[in-house]
């Protein structure tokens, strides 16, 4: 087997890392070496009112170009400071602007603290900033946007819990430009701007995140519960202290953080759906604050826990093509989901801030979400016979086969992040450093289907509605044959277990010296950062075959939906279901009326293991030159790549005869390559409130360890052989994504919770990488000739599109009408890339492809939210809309057929919520989730000529909701 790297190029590229390393060593030692002049510093803590630290603060020696902006604990400071008597201006969004004297002496470090008074009068924001939440604000927000260097967008605290956002990728969809992949009624991986899930990076306060599933990079965001966030934060543009495998964008979720006295909560939620009357509860508490002399030591603690017993109605349909060329329906499968989903999360934080400046911290956030719940379905799909049927889109099905099945769902994941570090002043030098160590789980344990099975039902089928074709027994003894559970026979029953493991240790330094260049301020930042993430996937399935034909009235469900499917088509029935406790029993009790029929050699083809070390060295230098800072920087990663799988061969004679059983063989592969990333961002200042920005930064996206390992899974059996989602392969010689980035944006910031931007960008990606469909030839002889779908590096794609966002609360109407406010967000974009073609309609073609180019996958042409708010003195209300426009999940042969593309349906959601302040101390909130019941589905062929492959609906949820804080009142001392 080939591999991108010897021992040669690993070599070059190792000996390519010392020299960017001792690059990066020498552009710091001049700025050392002046940090060691004449020149003073000052410090000190900003705080409001109230007590608590204020964040982002903007601190300016007035009559120079010096400045700082204060962390989360409200601290800064300012080095390179000539000796002499300085004002120093405060100000920030939302607090009034504030100065005062320092005098500075040559090589001493002065202090200088601050308590900044609210900008806004009103009673009540007085009293809404006195409840119990413990969170980041949206002033805060605003201003952490309004100062970064590059382009960021902070979801507050305030803003994550105004909304039933049961998830965080339910809240991160609400930023501008950001999109989720939905599933079983919630949002569950986070598309930036248009790119698919494993072009982004997700954080957890700052430490990477390996992917949950399989062998993705793609972090599960729906496993983490909201109420243990203060903040969301998403970078679209890169600079170079930031990792590069964020080509759309990375995802930063912020545990709550200690501020002000300590202070608690307890929060408690209780719901119900429409759909088959299933119930939700959730419950949370929350305890922090600092304490000590002059608040030093910080300290937090967070736990919270939902159930959600989600109901959801499910039509699945496959489609073919009859004698005459005419599309038609040949496959209803009917699904019933009833959930039993529960999640769990937990964050602790503990700082300390000493004298001099320095801090230490300690910060983790770990969730766990039981995926569990049962499927009942009820599946007909057309005999041989239903090629016959008549031109156009209806006909006659004959000898149908029937299937009435149960499901037992038991995933479980868990997504965790701990780090530990602190900041030091060494001279005018402030250094920063952490350690960190992260991961995901996901595993399964007996998830386990029973099928009963009837076959020669004839009926009549239409398939002029493509979204939902219908179909009709041909005589009442048909119709009895269906609906009946003694015609239904035990045919067969399957066990799955499997774990998907990823765990991550890593650790960074960086040193920060501020210096002069000429009369303008500038810092110089450097630093390295280590990863080294660990991947494996281990498969345990087991399948019988039943030996006698017990019939389903033997093990009966008392479940029943009547109603199934009726609030979007008439026509489908569920009926007769089996129960998994009788069935599993029954199974478990009596294994001589079971026939084996495992394949174990599928499970060694579909376990892998891999790894990944990155190294990293950056430099980066800000300058401010009158209004315009200009940030530069160069990054540069070292990756080195292993993974392990299992190949199958199966020898055989001159005619393809096996002549021998199947023989497995471990492979072994690795990739090892150096990447530079070079970063522009310039931010010019209109005036205080107003910015323009434009960056240009590249990255990268590594291929997933499930691609690269060298593995093969599907399911031998004649129906399976055309369908393309059985049989996967993975791809040794896949090669990374990698991206230039531009992006223009102008922004203003209205009071302390407004804002309206503007702005365009665009992706040009290289080696792009999609699933393509082949035909199988080898060495698995057993698979040749059967569909399947492999990752391969096509060409380049390109992406360009406009992005909108204007909120602002209208403060200058009269009375309560200033409590009235709106939130809109609309982003458009366009992509193409290149692609080979289908290649399995016909094996001649697999040597000359042609080129056909697609949109990216997972690119909604539009991205929107529109929310009309009020924050009063004791109410505060939202009604939101969400927009995701269709977008290609898989890609067929780009035709307007049912071989075509496979896309997600436009999503199209409303959710609202009413708060009420009942006393300084208790709150009530109503919630309104999924309030116009939004279909989730999929189509293959084009939009306009579409085909539904999967459409389900979940009704609509009304939430109540409790918050009762206690604890020291907010600004005690």
């Amino acid at each position: 087997m080939s591999t991108h790297s010897n021992r040669t190029s690993r070599v070059r590229s190792l000996t390519g890392f010392r020299v960017v390393l001792c690059a990066v060593a020498c552009l710091a030692l001049p700025q050392l070496a002046r940090a060691q002049d004449s020149t003073g510093a000052v410090r000190g803590r900003v705080t409001q009112a109230d007590g608590k630290p204020a964040a982002g603060v903007v601190v300016l020696l007035e009559q120079t170009r010096l400045g700082a902006s204060t962390d989360d604990g409200g601290t800064y400071r300012i080095g390179g400071i000539a000796p002499g008597r300085y004002m120093v201006l405060f100000r920030r969004v939302g607090l009034a602007t504030d100065s005062a004297v320092v005098f500075v002496s040559s090589r001493t470090t002065a202090t200088l603290d601050i308590a900044l008074q609210s900008q806004v009068q009103a009673l009540g924001r007085i009293t809404i900033s006195a409840s119990p939440r413990l969170n980041e604000s949206k002033e805060q927000g605003l201003e952490r946007r309004k100062a970064a260097d590059n382009i960021v967008t902070v979801l507050s605290g305030d803003d994550i819990r105004a909304l039933p956002n049961a998830n965080a990728a339910e809240a991160v969809a609400r930023i501008p430009g950001i999109s989720t992949e939905r599933d079983e009624g919630e949002g569950k991986f986070v598309q930036i701007r248009g790119t698919e899930p494993r072009l982004s990076n997700v954080l957890v306060n700052g430490v990477h995140i390996p992917g949950t599933q399989t062998g993705s990079r793609a972090a599960k965001l729906d496993d983490v519960p909201t109420d243990i966030l203060g903040a969301i934060e998403v970078t679209k543009t890169l600079t170079a202290n930031q990792d590069a495998d964020a080509i759309g964008g990375t995802v930063n979720l912020i545990s709550k953080m200690p501020e002000g006295a300590p202070r608690g909560y307890f929060a408690g939620q209780y719901g119900q759906a429409t759909l088959l009357n299933r119930t939700q509860g959730q419950g949370s508490l929350t305890y922090g604050g600092r304490v000590g002399e002059n608040r030093r030591l910080g300290f937090l603690l967070g736990g919270t826990y939902d159930h959600n017993n989600r109901g959801i109605n499910d039509l699945e349909l496959a489609w073919d093509v009859n004698d005459k060329g005419a599309p038609i329906p040949v496959e209803w499968d009917q699904r019933d989901y009833v959930y039993d989903r529960t999640r769990f999360g937990a964050n602790a934080t503990m700082d300390y801030h000493f004298d001099d400046g320095s801090t230490m911290y300690v910060r983790g956030l770990w969730s766990k979400f039981q995926n569990f719940g049962k499927v009942y379905r009820y599946d007909l799909a057309t005999g041989g016979d239903s090629a016959q049927a008549p031109s156009g889109t209806g006909g006659i099905g004959t000898n149908a086969d029937l299937v009435r099945s149960i499901s037992n769902r038991t995933p479980v994941e868990q997504l965790f992040g701990v780090s530990a570090g602190g900041k030091k002043m060494v001279g005018a030098t402030e250094v920063n450093y952490a350690a960190n160590f992260s991961g995901t789980r996901s595993a399964s344990s007996d998830y386990r289907g029973t099928n009963f099975t009837a076959s020669g039902v004839n009926f009549r089928y239409d398939g002029a509605n493509r979204n939902y074709p219908s179909y009709s027994y041909l005589s009442s003894a048909d119709q009895a044959l269906a609906t009946t559970p003694t015609n239904f026979a035990l045919a067969s029953y399957s066990s799955s277990a499997g774990r998907t493991r990823g765990n991550e240790l890593g650790g960074q330094a960086d040193a920060t010296t501020h210096y002069v260049l000429g009369d303008a301020a500038s810092r110089f930042q450097y630093g390295v950062k280590y990863r080294d993430e660990s991947r494996d996937n281990i498969n345990l399935n087991r399948s019988f075959a039943a030996t006698s034909p017990l019939a389903l009235n033997q093990f009966m469900a008392s479940f029943s939906d009547p109603s199934f499917y009726q609030q979007l088509a008439t026509g489908y029935v569920i009926g007769a279901v089996p129960d998994h406790g009788a069935t599993s029993a029954f199974e478990n009790a009596n294994p001589s009326m079971f026939r084996e029929t495992t394949r174990p050699i599928s499970d060694s083809l579909s376990n892998f293991t891999g790894g990944e070390k990155v190294s990293s060295a950056y430099a980066m230098n800000t300058v401010d030159i009158g209004r315009l800072r200009i940030n530069t920087g160069l990054r540069m990663e070292h990756t080195a790549v292993q993974f392990s799988g299992n190949v199958a061969t199966t020898p055989g004679d001159a005619t393809g005869k096996a002549t021998g059983p199947v023989a497995l063989r471990r492979v072994n592969g690795s990739q090892g390559y150096t990447d530079l990333f070079p970063s522009v961002q310039l931010r010019y200042e209109l005036d205080t409130a107003s910015n323009i920005r434009v960056a240009v930064t590249r990255g990268i996206a590594r291929a997933n360890y499930s691609d690269l390992a060298p593995h093969l899974t599907g399911e031998v059996c004649p129906s399976c052989a055309l369908k393309f989602s059985n049989l996967s392969a993975g791809n040794p010689e896949l090669k990374p994504q990698h991206a230039w980035s531009v992006d223009v944006l102008g922004e203003r910031f209205i009071s302390s919770t407004g804002v309206v931007s503007a702005g365009v960008f665009y992706k040009n990606i290289t080696d792009f990488i999609y699933k393509r469909q082949f035909i199988y030839n080898g060495p698995a002889t057993e698979f040749a000739g059967y569909y399947g779908t492999q990752p391969q590096n096509g060409g380049s794609g390109s992406l360009v599109g406009a992005e909108l966002d204007y909120s602002q609360r209208l403060q200058f109407l009269p009375g309560v009408w200033s409590g009235l406010g709106f939130d809109v967000n609309w982003t458009q974009v366009d992509s193409r890339a290149q692609l080979l073609a289908d290649t399995a309609k016909s094996a001649s073609t697999l040597g000359s492809p042609t080129v056909r180019n697609a949109p990216l996958p997972r690119q909604a042409k539009s991205i929107g939210n529109f929310a009309l708010t009020y924050d009063g003195d004791l109410v505060s209300a939202r009604a939101a809309w969400q927009y995701q426009g269709a977008n290609i999940y898989g890609y067929g042969d780009g035709s307007a057929t049912p071989s075509g593309d496979n896309y997600v349906f436009a999503h199209s959601q409303i959710d609202a919520s009413v708060t009420v302040n009942m006393t300084r101390d208790v709150s009530l909130q109503l919630q309104g989730l999924n309030l116009n019941n939004a279909v989730f589905g999929f189509y293959n062929g084009t939009p306009g000529s579409e085909y539904s492959a999967q459409r389900e609906y979940y009704g609509r949820s009304l939430i109540m909701a409790v918050k009762y804080g206690f604890g020291a009142l907010p600004g005690s001392r």
